[in-house]
């Protein structure tokens, strides 16, 4: 019986290995067909590898542009801003210059206007000294008294206060 019990168990035995011959075929065709994938995705790869390559490029590349034309941009705006800043200031300095020009004008009125009231003034200036003096001439002839002078003061004052 012992016979018999280790010839089933070995029968199992070789039935075992069997599978496990089986599966371990099975692994090993799967091992060459991967190894035969990986072999054609090895050309797959370095395309990868090659396109990740041409992205770094191609961005650096946008990079570096994108830099150059903010670079321009700012370059231009520069221009354009000192440039508008510029002609504002030329347009207030005129104004300013036109100012001057006008308060020259007033001021040079003024000085006119000036002169002919100093030349007004000293004209009344002179009437009023030659009236006194003529007053005074025709009092000490005796035709025209003190008092008719006095009096012929107080009614021009009155007239002009009147005024």
């Amino acid at each position: 019986m012992k016979e018999g019990y280790l010839q089933i168990k070995i029968a199992e035995l070789y039935e075992k290995c069997k599978k496990i011959d089986q599966m371990i075929n099975m692994e090993k065709s799967k091992l060459i067909l991967l190894q035969e994938q990986v072999g054609g995705f090895k050309d797959l790869l370095k395309k990868l590898k090659d396109l990740d390559e041409l992205k770094k490029h191609t961005i650096n590349t946008i990079k570096d542009e994108n830099e150059k034309i903010l670079a321009n941009q700012i370059k231009n705006l520069s221009k354009k801003l000192s440039e508008t800043y510029k002609t504002s200031i030329e347009h207030k300095n005129n104004k300013i210059d036109q100012f001057l020009k006008n308060i020259e004008n007033i001021e040079n009125e003024k000085k006119t206007r000036d002169g002919i009231i100093d030349k007004r003034i000293n004209e009344i200036e002179y009437l009023l000294e030659h009236n006194n003096l003529l007053m005074m001439k025709l009092a000490n002839k005796g035709i025209i008294s003190e008092r008719e002078i006095n009096e012929m003061d107080t009614r021009s004052y009155k007239k002009i206060s009147n005024k």
